[in-house]
């Protein structure tokens, strides 16, 4: 979402956006599935032991993870677009009406994807809650911190749900099992309309990671790598091992008691939901740190020539930032391949296979959109979905206006660069 050519945009937020593509659709695995009753983290109760050391690696790594990563990104990207404009001179209210038209357009997006192809989008919600984060980060600076904290109890009640689900009888979403595409499309539009006006309330949660994400962006923390290395490689450490520790309970009730035989306590269970919710947020920042570390570190290689271990593992990195540089397109992109594969009127994969066949299907989709990600690159071109953005809602910055800043601050300004 910003209009900074795609040669000089920053490498790390699209890294960790590649990252976070593989995770949402791990954790969104469920909407596909059918079959088998719910249990904790919305995972089938019947599971066979590969699927439950698949369920196992996404309740780790995945749920919880990838939209708050998502999530913070998206703010980071909104903090960028108002840092831009603030240093242009640019009033808070054109700012204001320019990030709504982007919003209404991306809303619209998210619509046709939640009615035409899956149940469980998430752009409806980004665009929504999105649009607050812009209305929030035009006020004071202690806004953000705050409103940070204050939705954090919201973000709280979807950790309570997945620490409880197991509790009820669910085992599916009512689309995935529709016999036909009308079906499931009825269904989904119902779905849709009735989430969508639940939003503000039922998504407010949101805001605690696009808030971090916007903080961040004051502080150029994922562009000037050197200048913030103090701060990445500690919130690196600590964000990865919270976001670890912190997912392990609920893991442990999906290992060795995911039909509540001996742990029937709603609270606790509600409680280790939470912490599995909050600790998400903490790694996604470690996440986002690592990447954005990772990729300073092997251009810093690059330029005194790397040896052929570094330059494979660079071409990997650059492929998954390439992926995260059209991840809208790569979003949608992903629900038209699923599509395709689980519903009953497709190939019905949805009732023939559990976690760890759908993983699999998902990893090698991911790894699939990666080529084509680079070769968009390696042209010049953005991805479909992004132009289409681009040119309904119009470019980030108002036509006359210089937007290209480096990345990096110059040499004589990188010592204790702040803003």
């Amino acid at each position: 979402m910003t209009s900074v050519p795609l040669a000089r945009r920053a490498g790390g937020p699209d890294l960790a956006r590649g990252f976070a593509l593989l995770g949402i659709a791990l954790a969104n695995t469920v909407g596909w599935l059918r079959g088998s009753q719910w249990t904790v983290l919305v995972k089938q109760l019947d599971a066979t032991v590969p699927d439950r050391i698949a369920d196992v690696l996404i309740a780790l790594f995945a749920d919880n993870r990838g939209f708050p990563l998502f999530a913070m990104l998206f703010g980071y990207g909104i903090g960028i677009l108002y840092r831009r404009s603030h240093e242009r001179g640019e009033s808070a209210r054109r700012f204001m009406l320019r990030m709504l038209r982007r919003h209404l357009v991306l809303l619209v997006i998210g619509l046709a994807h939640a009615i035409l192809l899956f149940s469980g989008d998430i752009l409806v919600a980004y665009a929504i809650i999105g649009m607050f984060c812009v209305l929030l980060i035009t006020r004071r600076r202690m806004v953000l911190p705050a409103v940070a904290v204050i939705a954090l109890p919201a973000l709280g009640v979807w950790g309570w749900a997945d620490g409880t689900i197991g509790l009820g009888s669910g085992n599916g979403y009512a689309a995935a099992s529709a016999p036909d595409y009308l079906t499931g499309l009825t269904l989904r539009a119902e779905e849709t309309l009735r989430s969508t006006v639940l939003t503000p309330l039922l998504d407010l949660g949101l805001l605690t990671p696009m808030a971090l994400g916007a903080i961040a962006a004051r502080l150029r923390l994922l562009e000037e790598v050197r200048a913030n290395r103090d701060l990445l490689i500690p919130l690196t450490r600590w964000g990865l091992l919270i976001g670890l520790l912190g997912a392990i309970p609920l893991t442990a009730v999906l290992v060795l008691d995911p039909g509540h035989a001996h742990l029937d306590s709603e609270l606790m269970l509600g409680i280790f939901g939470v912490v599995h919710q909050y600790s998400g947020v903490a790694g996604a920042l470690g996440l986002a740190a690592a990447a954005a570390l990772l990729v300073e570190h092997l251009r810093h290689r690059g330029e005194q020539g790397a040896g052929r271990a570094e330059h494979l593992l660079g071409a990997t990195v650059r492929g998954i930032e390439a992926l995260g540089a059209v991840s809208l397109s790569a979003y949608i992109g992903q629900s038209v391949v699923f599509l395709g594969l689980f519903p009953p009127y497709a190939l019905d994969l949805g009732a023939r296979l559990g976690t760890a066949g759908a993983a699999v299907i998902v990893l090698l989709t991911w790894l699939a959109m990666i080529p084509l990600a680079d070769l968009l690159r390696t042209r010049g071109h953005r991805g479909p979905l992004e132009w289409l953005l681009r040119s309904l809602a119009g470019s980030a910055a108002p036509a006359g206006h210089v937007t290209h800043r480096p990345l990096e601050p110059a040499p004589e300004r990188r010592k204790g660069a702040r803003s």
